[in-house]
């Protein structure tokens, strides 16, 4: 029989206040007592299109260097330079 945790509504629910907490999943997780992977299942099971990807904005490099790269990834010979906090942030917390 499966404990009272494990309703759609209530998962239901948890999505949608890590959305509004601003906490990463783990975060979250680690202060609700929540499993980790299960809660991921959930995301996965209810998300209506689920995506590996993330939304890349692609800008021309700037003559001047204004702007500090935080994170420097390379893919298949490509060389990707995050400068964003929250993008970097978003993208750590896909890999976690």
């Amino acid at each position: 029989m499966p404990n009272t945790n494990e309703t759609e509504e209530f998962w239901k629910q948890q999505i949608e206040k890590l959305k509004t907490s601003g906490l990463s999943r783990a975060r979250y997780c680690r202060e609700h007592s929540i499993n980790y992977d299960r809660f991921g299942y959930w995301i996965t099971r209810l998300s209506p299109t689920p995506s590996t990807f993330l939304p890349v904005k692609v800008q021309t490099a700037k003559s001047s260097p204004c702007h500090t790269t935080l994170c420097t990834l390379e893919l298949r010979g490509h060389v990707i330079k995050i400068h964003d906090l929250l993008a970097l942030s978003c993208i750590l917390d896909r890999m976690s």
